[in-house]
């Protein structure tokens, strides 16, 4: 899956999640708005693995100031989409199963940075793994796969 052809670029990245973010509706854009996530700030901290930093606000947390677990997922879920479109940009993506682990919380104001991997490809299916750790301290808060339909 890590050929040059399929594996995705900072660039092709950002601007995927650029034009994801200019449609301005949904809950997905909502949410990368919420938790002031920017395509600037993606990077690639080794080959092949794209890292998304954000940071946990208000409006993504629950009662107990700590990012909702339903936002963890939204942001795994629309991570690694941004990453498969990146790399098979003139695919259609959808979801086919989705699994995260919650291991330790992510509270308020804490910066936080999702790490996606395309796994493999099988067919028409492609499968990634993505964990959320805190870059500093290397505490890891979830981890999950997601496994892709692209069309």
């Amino acid at each position: 899956m890590q050929s040059t052809a399929t594996r995705a670029s900072v660039a092709q990245a950002a601007s995927t999640a650029g034009e994801m973010l200019k449609a301005k509706t949904g809950y997905s854009v909502n949410l990368l708005n919420i938790v002031k996530f920017t395509p600037e700030s993606i990077k690639e901290p080794t080959p092949g693995v794209l890292a998304f930093p954000w940071s946990g606000t208000e409006g993504s947390l629950n009662g107990f100031k700590s990012v909702h677990g339903g936002s963890l997922s939204t942001l795994g879920d629309v991570f690694t989409k941004i990453h498969v479109k990146a790399a098979l940009p003139e695919s259609k993506v959808q979801s086919v199963s989705f699994e995260i682990s919650f291991l330790s919380a992510v509270f308020a104001g804490k910066d936080c940075t999702c790490f996606t991997r395309l796994v493999s490809k099988q067919g028409n299916l492609v499968f990634t793994d993505f964990s959320f750790e805190d870059e500093t301290s290397g505490e890891i808060h979830a981890r999950g796969t997601h496994v892709l339909s692209v069309v």
